[in-house]
């Protein structure tokens, strides 16, 4: 498949900057031409209101004369035009960005979504789950919330949010019913794409503006509905009638918008979803039962114009400029990038119910494309410093397959235990819990008098048991997987969850990596939601150099434990990476008690830092790291908490993985 533009995480967040000035200056146009429609109505109103007034015999000539002399441009009215619609709009759209900043789940329900139960025990919700918990765990993000449009009989799918912490993906049930798991795979694969690579933020900006553009219209059809024509209340009507016009330019315009950001993300994200799975077939598969099926990707609830650049497809159609306005590039255009050998004709798609295939169904769909998976229980291939910076949201299927077998191997009686909230935050309590007799009866007390604490004590002792036999890359995928659970926690439960986390660590008086990883991730993905407009603080390495040697030296230090001599290696091929460090030649001591806390706030600036800062701390990380040509369970651990807080979430490392030179 052909790229149109880079894949690159980096040059997508320059792209999406780009974009973002360009909506501003769009938004801009629109409004004046909003303001300037409703003066000329305003004066269009009084005009109507002056001629029709009944004259009287008691009129001066003064009066007979303003009548005859209607002035249609007054500065000061338009002045107050100006003021109060620029307010109103802002006002509206800043309420709806309020709205939708509650996360990717509240776009969902808004569009009539249910979310997934993890419980669940329909096969076809299972396997959907299966899927979304796969992929998440091995792009290196948590796992989002899973919904489904219940109503919606047509195939599609959309992902919502602001952040990679707040994401939730869903699909129709048309697309859960009629699409196979490797189609559903390769549809996932693509809104997985939004997510990595930030897409949503500017989506959700997108969703904001273009209400607050259309409210004019939404007004002035609400005095149309509630108002009829009559003498008393012509002018009222003839308002409604005009602000109702005036509308269609928000409406024009939104769809402008919405198809010049929305379109060239589809090629791109189709070309991420097929590195992803490394099987295009599986996507243009289901782009064609969506052009063969007679409810193609339609969408039929009343918000969904709204939202029409958020989904995989086409949801809704556009009566005038149809091409011009559209959202999304054209079923073959898209299928022949995926597809050459495809004849333009569409598979028709019967109204049975899917149907799940074999295991050599499956593989049959991608029969081309099997010759460069690897062989199942293959590691991923070794990977070079220099090419860590390009593997930031860009799983492949190596990674996929690696995490396929991980989920695998956990013991199902503690998968099945994440399907509540109370029973997963049970997990990760048994997950910080040690084995030392004194120790253990403290965090044993410390659980007792969580609220969140599961209802049956006598069960815990038994699922620290489990917890503890379970293999190091085990851990982190089971905490990832008890996420979506948490998240449903009402905030003081949350807030109390997170304080026994930290009682828990603090129990022994010191805090391993693992301890300091899980804590991260958990307060990481339960903080509450950011703002849309999030700012950038830091454009300059010297605003933030300090906190990147604080960062590089732990790096060094967790992966050389014992070994001075390397651990000073290793950080100086981190420093190395960013002339402006260099040159300083900064100061490297060792130590094997590392100081989380100052990690934690240097991680906190430096996650304000402009994304060409960021590209260069992964850099460095990822020369620090691999500078032994060897990565450390414990150095795989802290670069995917680092490279999570800076929002560049990179997939796992195989702790075993090598490099057979490091430039």
């Amino acid at each position: 498949m052909t790229n149109r533009r880079s894949t690159n995480f980096f040059a997508r967040q320059e792209q999406a900057r780009s974009n973002c000035r360009q909506l501003v200056a769009v938004f801009i146009v629109a409004l004046l031409a909003i303001i300037i429609a409703i003066y000329f109505a305003f004066r269009f109103i009084c005009y109507i209101n002056l001629t029709t007034t009944i004259f009287t015999t008691s009129e001066t000539a003064a009066d007979l004369m303003r009548r005859s002399s209607f002035l249609w441009w007054d500065p000061a009215i338009f002045m107050l035009v100006f003021i109060t619609v620029t307010f109103f709009i802002f006002t509206a759209s800043i309420i709806k960005m309020r709205q939708l900043q509650k996360g990717g789940g509240t776009v969902a329900e808004m569009l009539g979504g249910r979310c997934v139960d993890k419980g669940t025990n329909i096969p076809a919700e299972r396997q959907l789950l299966n899927v979304v918990e796969e992929m998440a765990i091995a792009a290196g993000i948590p796992v989002p919330e899973v919904y489904i449009l219940e109503k919606e009989t047509g195939i599609n799918a959309f992902a919502a949010g602001l952040t990679i912490n707040d994401a939730a993906v869903a699909v129709t049930q048309g697309a859960l019913e009629k699409l196979t798991r490797e189609e559903l795979q390769g549809v996932t694969a693509h809104e997985f794409s939004h997510i990595l690579h930030g897409d949503m933020r500017l989506n959700i900006q997108l969703m904001g503006i273009i209400y607050g553009i259309l409210v004019v219209g939404i007004v002035g059809g609400e005095i149309l509905d509630n108002h009829r024509i009559s003498s008393k209340s012509i002018v009222l009507f003839v308002a409604g009638l005009l602000l109702t016009i005036i509308g269609y330019i928000g409406t024009f315009t939104g769809r402008l918008i919405q198809s010049a950001v929305s379109r060239q993300k589809e090629f791109l994200a189709d070309a991420s979803a097929v590195k992803f799975t490394r099987n295009p077939l599986g996507l243009a598969s289901a782009l064609k039962k969506i052009g063969g099926y007679v409810y193609g990707s339609r969408i039929n609830s009343p918000t969904a114009r709204q939202a029409s650049h958020l989904f995989f497809s086409k949801s809704c159609g556009n009566f005038l400029f149809a091409d011009f306005l559209a959202t999304h590039p054209p079923l073959t255009e898209r299928i022949l990038l995926l597809d050459p050998s495809f004849d333009g004709i569409f598979p028709r798609v019967g109204d049975n119910g899917q149907t799940f295939p074999s295991r050599q169904q499956s593989n049959a769909l991608s029969s081309t494309n099997k010759a460069d998976l690897p062989a199942p229980g293959l590691m991923p291939a070794a990977v070079k410093a220099p090419d860590v910076v390009d593997r930031v949201c860009s799983p492949n299927p190596d990674n996929l397959n690696r995490v396929s077998n991980i989920l695998s191997s956990i013991p199902r009686q503690l998968k099945d235990m994440l399907n509540s909230p109370a029973q997963s935050a049970a997990v990760i309590f048994a997950l910080l819990t040690q084995n030392t007799c004194v120790q253990r009866e403290l965090q044993l007390n410390i659980v007792g008098r969580s609220p969140v604490a599961p209802g049956n004590s006598e069960d815990f002792p038994h699922l620290c048991e489990l917890t503890t036999g379970l293999q190091d890359d085990q851990k982190l995928p089971l905490v990832e997987l008890a996420l979506p659970s948490l998240r449903r926690l009402p905030a003081a439960e949350r807030t109390n969850l997170l304080e026994t986390i930290n009682l828990l660590i603090q129990a022994d008086g010191q805090i391993t990596l693992f301890e300091y990883s899980l804590q991260r991730i958990v307060q990481q993905y339960l903080h509450k939601n950011e703002n849309a407009f999030k700012k950038t603080a830091y454009f300059h390495i010297s605003q933030v150099g300090y906190s990147i040697l604080i960062v590089l030296r732990a790096l060094a230090n967790a992966g050389n434990r014992g070994n001075t001599e390397a651990a000073q290696l290793a950080f100086n091929a981190g420093v190395a990476r960013i002339p402006e460090l260099a040159c300083k030649n900064p100061d490297y001591y060792y130590t094997e008690n590392i100081n989380f806390a100052e990690i934690d706030t240097s991680l906190q600036k430096l996650d304000c830092s402009s994304f060409k800062i960021k590209q260069l701390i992964i850099d460095a990380c990822a020369h620090c790291v691999l500078s032994d040509q060897t990565v450390t369970l414990a150095e795989a651990e802290l670069l995917r908490v680092v490279s999570l807080a800076l929002h560049c979430p990179l997939p796992p490392f195989d702790p075993h993985e090598s490099t057979l030179k490091t430039t």
